[in-house]
Parts: structure tokens; sequence; C-alpha cells
């Protein structure tokens, strides 16, 4: 799995895009960027965009939801280039 192979779709919570992926069964990743996210597009830092290919950095999240409900958190990197997540999902491989 890389980048490459992240399908964006809208985010639900505001105005930016949005790749799931489940790494591990309940271990999810979440890749988004867009307004009020730690990312950057070609308007600016956590502005809004609509289209990956607008986009350098992306905030990454990655929870697991084996954990009790009091020990899960979600763990966010943010302004990640697309090397930097390639990096961060071939831990996963």
């Amino acid at each position: 799995m890389t980048f490459k192979d992240l399908e964006f779709k809208p985010h639900k919570l505001g105005k930016g895009i949005q790749a799931e992926l489940e790494i591990n069964p309940q271990v999810f990743v979440s890749v988004i960027a867009g307004e009020g996210f730690y990312s950057t597009g070609k308007n600016g830092v956590r502005k809004s965009v609509k289209n990956p290919e607008d986009v350098s950095t992306f905030e990454v999240g990655i929870i697991d939801e084996n954990l009790s409900e009091k020990d899960q958190q979600w763990e966010v990197m943010g302004f990640q280039s697309r090397e930097d997540i390639n990096v961060f999902l071939a831990t996963f491989i």
C-alpha cells in the first residue's frame, strides 16, 4: 500500500478530503487535508481543498480500536508529505 492507492472522498466534517484505511484488524489510518487540518494546499496552510493533487502535505491519524475505549485515542501527525506517508504505511506491510 502506498499513497497512490489511497482513495480520497470529501471529508464529512469540513471543506477537505479524506482517505481511510484499515491497516490491521481494528487499526485505522486516516489521511486528510483541507480547512482546519494540519495540511498545506495550493491556497495555503489549513485552507479548503477538493483534490489531493492540489495538496503538498496532509494530516495523518491512526487509532487502535482493539484497545479499551478509554485508551483509544487518535495519534495525529501533521504536515506529512506523500513520501512521509509512504514510509509510514510501509511499516505495516
